[in-house]
């Protein structure tokens, strides 16, 4: 199991709703997100549960954290359009119920 395999099954749980963190991720991917002024400084652009996410506008690619215990799962680096086609079919499952 990778760490995109458990961001996914935490997508997919029905006990929490996640429809609107996929859609502000998605967003995200469009449109670089302004800085946050949060004290301690976060280093995700976006959290989950179980998982940061950290999107890098110049090179175009998100990088998957497992947050709680970062030796059980090494980080994953992909492209945007790879992220987006996950996240958008991420989204079709959940409002079909279709896993």
């Amino acid at each position: 199991m990778s760490v995109l395999d458990n961001f996914v099954e935490e997508m997919l749980k029905q006990e929490v709703p996640k429809a609107a963190l996929i859609d502000r991720m998605l967003r995200g991917l469009r449109k670089e997100r302004m800085p946050q002024f949060n004290v301690p400084p976060s280093k995700y652009t976006f959290e989950s549960n179980l998982h940061g996410l950290m999107y890098d506008y110049q090179n175009g690619c998100v990088t998957i954290s497992y947050k709680v215990a970062n030796s059980v799962y090494p980080d994953l680096t992909i492209s945007f359009n790879t992220f987006r086609v996950i996240l958008e079919g991420l989204a079709v499952c959940i409002r079909k119920q279709k896993w």
